[in-house]
């Protein structure tokens, strides 16, 4: 049976601090542009860096009547053929791990717009074999590189 009090919760603000400091993504904040501009801009990166976007997952749409108030957040879930074909060579279990997320959310009374991407060395350091630190090292300088890139749209300077 369903409560109804379900829908009174509410989501938890992460400051920027707090998001900065978590050991498992990397996460940037953006004030110059809209949730739309951010996700098309950070699917342009990934077209351009070669990233294969292989899924979305719409958290706002799939909790939305357990939440008072559920700003847009979406999962994108990207891959690379090369990197997961090294990844299941190197450790066949680590497909449990692939393909690897980047985040983008609005935050802040949805005047922010947080974009994180999976930290890899630090998800991926589960396995012991050094090819799949190795592999994890090279995948986490590609998704910064999509942080890097995320052009500022309407900056005054």
């Amino acid at each position: 049976m369903e409560n109804d009090n379900k829908k009174n919760k509410q989501v938890s603000q992460q400051d920027y601090l707090e998001s900065q400091n978590t050991p498992y993504c990397i996460t940037r904040r953006f004030g110059s542009m809209t949730y739309e501009e951010t996700v098309q801009n950070v699917k342009n990166n990934l077209a351009k860096l070669g990233l294969d976007l292989v899924g979305e997952f719409d958290v706002k749409q799939y909790l939305d009547s357990s939440f008072e108030k559920m700003p847009r957040h979406l999962i994108l879930m990207v891959c690379e053929t090369e990197t997961a074909s090294k990844l299941i060579s190197s450790d066949i279990q680590m497909s449990i791990l692939f393909p690897c997320n980047i985040t983008i959310k609005e935050v802040e009374d949805n005047s922010i717009i947080e974009v994180s991407i999976e930290d890899t060395d630090t998800t991926w350091s589960s396995s012991i074999k050094k090819d799949v630190m190795d592999v994890a090292k090279n995948t986490k300088e590609t998704l910064k590189k999509v942080l890097d890139n995320i052009e500022q749209l309407h900056v005054k300077l």
